[in-house]
């Protein structure tokens, strides 16, 4: 039999602490609810967390892996998108952590995760700089008028226009030069 225990942010079982691992103490059967397994103890009593992770937290067991699904990155330290992954057990550095909280909002892809939490960047830099890949396009470089390619030197600012060509950079992003002069500019 599960209770919760609101100090540990998880369900233990009914037994003396000290007997088992999940044991959290005797409950007490007028002021505790009492629940058959930690699944229907997390729903009821600890809503705010995601019923996975509460369910793994409560048996003490390591195996949740989660969703591998794109939440704001922010909330991990990264300002792109990040997976529901440990990257330490994984490895992966696209991993932001486990979401324990279910106020974060998931997405399917990285695209969508930046196209909803970080729409005013370029979605294609910031799904890129999520899934750690790299860009073959170009970006203008207004400072030093010329264009870079953005897989030779990522673009700092991800709300930047990217472009298929230098041509096309230069045309569209580097309009105040002529295209020879910014092609000039922009050779590598």
């Amino acid at each position: 039999i599960y209770f919760v225990c609101s100090a540990a942010e998880r369900c233990v079982t009914d037994c003396e602490e000290g007997q088992g691992a999940t044991c959290g103490g005797l409950a007490n059967p007028v002021s505790d609810n009492l629940f058959a397994d930690p699944m229907s103890c997390c729903l009821a009593e600890l809503d705010w967390r995601f019923v996975d992770f509460c369910e793994a937290d409560s048996l003490l067991i390591n195996c949740y892996e989660g969703t591998g699904k794109y939440y704001r990155g922010d909330t991990a330290g990264r300002p792109v998108c990040v997976r529901d992954c440990d990257p330490e057990v994984t490895g992966d550095t696209t991993c932001g952590g486990l979401v324990e909280d279910t106020y974060i909002i998931f997405h399917d892809t990285a695209e969508e995760c930046c196209s909803i939490e970080y729409n005013w960047m370029n979605n294609e830099l910031c799904a890129a700089r999520s899934d750690q890949i790299q860009v073959n396009k170009y970006w203008p470089d207004m400072t030093n008028s010329k264009c870079i390619l953005d897989s030779q030197t990522p673009a700092e600012e991800l709300s930047i226009m990217i472009y298929n060509s230098t041509a096309e950079c230069c045309s569209e992003g580097i309009h105040w030069l002529s295209e020879t002069e910014c092609l000039t500019a922009s050779a590598l």
